[in-house]
């Protein structure tokens, strides 16, 4: 198959248990054959450490696409080695450069865990809001499939669809958010850090532990704080990473507001089961091996070989695609999740790289 280069576009009906996954790439996503050869660090890679995030989107795969329920199944299977594991991949999954190897930006996230409060103290003061109950959520892609993947929030204002209210208009309590408090915590900018990551773990002084998950948002622009800073001279030669922003918001907590409040976007959340990050593809997310990707060009579900850098050492793994984010937009784009806690923060704070990635399809599917 090596050389062959695809075009797809994608289907304009939604995926279907006959649907082929292939329908789902618009024409931008390029996709060309290549030999396993090609994909650097792939002898050398961990690959079995993969195995559980590749199985649990196998529990999507197979519903939506018959292609996949086979070597789904098959995942299943006890692998004893790296090489083992490296050889069933090679036998039933065919490589593809995407764009000829077009190089996009990877930066990292990780799962915040922050002190919180199931209830209202002079000290836990920040609510943690529940999606309201006025907001209205519009699917772009019922309308028109050009616009898979886009979701607008906003308000019903008579027979109008207008925007919701922005961070600063609900932080500033003018007016009266409906939406019921899942928890209270200590410090604003965890809150703000907190909604840029999308889901975290809220640590309570019992020493129980809540996971929290992205609900929605209020559908405004986001606006990284980061730049703002920068522009703004307040981190040093420009340089920062989510630590740093973190730490200074807490120490200079009035000009933070101000500064929290550029960011006009305002995510909700809701409790979930269990602590631990749950993607857009709705399954738990696992560090080092999920990346977050833009679903208008690469599928929710989608095994990948990365090929990026951190810290100037090679990052090449087997990963998968069970996320999205405000800022990933793009066909080579990507977020590489850490996992949870302080030295996560610290290495997603500091990832910023050029790099692509490639597709493994199931052989069977082609």
């Amino acid at each position: 198959m090596a050389g062959l280069t695809f075009y797809f576009r994608k289907a304009s009906e939604k995926p279907s248990e006959t649907a082929s996954f292939l329908t789902e790439f618009p024409s931008e996503t390029k996709l060309s054959a290549v030999d396993f050869s090609q994909l650097n660090g792939f002898e050398t890679d961990k690959v079995l450490e993969a195995l559980p995030a590749l199985r649990k989107s196998c529990l999507v795969l197979k519903k939506k696409y018959k292609q996949w329920r086979g070597v789904c199944d098959e995942l299943n299977h006890s692998f004893k080695s790296d090489p083992e594991f490296r050889s069933f991949l090679k036998k039933n999954f065919q490589p593809y450069a995407v764009n000829k190897t077009q190089k996009g930006l990877f930066t990292g996230y990780y799962e915040p865990e922050i002190e919180g409060s199931s209830v209202r103290t002079k000290e836990y003061a920040t609510p943690v809001y529940g999606l309201p109950q006025d907001i209205v959520r519009i699917d772009l892609e019922k309308f028109n499939p050009k616009y898979k993947g886009e979701i607008l929030f906003g308000k019903q204002s008579g027979k109008e669809i207008t925007p919701y209210l922005t961070r600063k208009e609900i932080e500033t309590g003018k007016t009266k958010v409906p939406a019921d408090v899942i928890a209270w915590v200590k410090e604003p900018a965890d809150l703000f850090i907190l909604q840029i990551q999308g889901s975290g773990i809220l640590k309570l002084p019992d020493g129980k532990q809540i996971g929290i998950g992205y609900d929605g948002n209020n559908g405004h622009r986001f606006t990284g704080i980061g730049s703002v800073m920068a522009k703004k001279g307040l981190l040093k030669n420009g340089v920062y990473t989510m630590s740093e922003i973190r730490d200074w918001l807490i120490s200079n907590p009035e000009q933070a507001q101000k500064l929290m409040h550029e960011n006009k976007r305002y995510i909700f959340f809701k409790k979930l089961d269990k602590p631990g990050a749950i993607g857009s593809l709705g399954v738990p997310l696992t560090a080092g091996r999920s990346l977050a990707v833009d679903p208008a060009y690469i599928p929710l579900g989608s095994f990948l070989w990365l090929q990026a850098e951190h810290d100037k050492t090679p990052l090449n793994r087997l990963m998968t695609a069970q996320d999205t984010g405000s800022a990933i937009k793009g066909v080579i784009r990507g977020d590489f999740f850490w996992g949870a806690g302080e030295q996560a923060l610290k290495e997603a704070g500091r990832m910023r790289s050029q790099g692509t990635y490639f597709l493994l399809l199931p052989k069977r599917e082609l």
